[in-house]
């Protein structure tokens, strides 16, 4: 059998969008906690996604000021009805394209900046609390959205993946408990439970895949 860590709780992080690593903040073999910024990379298209932001920010907080003033002049009859539609217009259409402003820089993987100024860098963000199981994230290096920088593995559980002959398929079903024994641990047994048998048979082996589930809260 083969020990592996859990498919369904490992993730591989790649940047979406290309950028330049300024800043790596995890080690191959660290913990991490859901959120912990991995490393932080500067990306042109992030800084150009900011400064469409802060622009249609600034355009909305002026459609905004210059509707107030309409709809308090319109209920004067100062100005002209059409007017204030044209000023409602506006409103309507900065307040689009703030939300598409915004919706760009969250599918880039940006955030908005605090000061009013347009900041290009951006971090990756690790999803869920586990182990730091490979690396390749340097500083100085330009990381595309094609390779993962860091795989994080949360390892509470692992996968004993098992090929089970013929003659023991019978005997074993799913759910049931199993006992694993390693090599780095003469002399212990683990406790785990089959959690997948599969339904077909290799031809070329004529063993059926089997999958154990074992806790591994010590980290052995």
């Amino acid at each position: 059998a083969t020990i592996r860590p859990n498919q369904d709780r490992i993730a591989r992080i790649a940047p979406r969008v290309e950028g330049r690593i300024v800043r790596v903040n995890a080690n191959l073999g660290d913990a991490v906690r859901p959120g912990q910024a991995l490393a932080v990379m500067d990306s042109v298209a992030i800084g150009e996604a900011q400064s469409a932001l802060l622009q249609a920010q600034s355009a909305q907080r002026v459609a905004q000021a210059d509707f107030k003033r309409s709809e308090s002049l319109s209920a004067e009859e100062i100005i002209p009805q059409r007017d204030f539609l044209r000023a409602r217009g506006d409103l309507e259409k900065a307040n689009a394209e703030l939300r598409a402003a915004q919706d760009k820089l969250r599918l880039l993987g940006g955030s908005a900046s605090v000061g009013g100024r347009a900041q290009s860098t951006f971090a990756l963000i690790a999803p869920f609390a586990g182990t730091v199981i490979e690396k390749k994230a340097t500083i100085g290096e330009l990381a595309t959205p094609s390779e993962a920088l860091f795989t994080i593995a949360d390892l509470s559980v692992v996968w004993i993946e098992a090929n089970l002959t013929e003659d023991l398929l019978a005997k074993v079903k799913q759910g049931a408990a199993a006992t694993v024994t390693v090599g780095a641990y003469p002399g212990e047994r683990f406790s785990g439970r089959v959690a997948y048998l599969a339904n077909v048979l290799d031809k070329t082996s004529r063993t059926t895949a089997a999958r154990i589930e074992v806790a591994n809260k010590d980290g052995r």
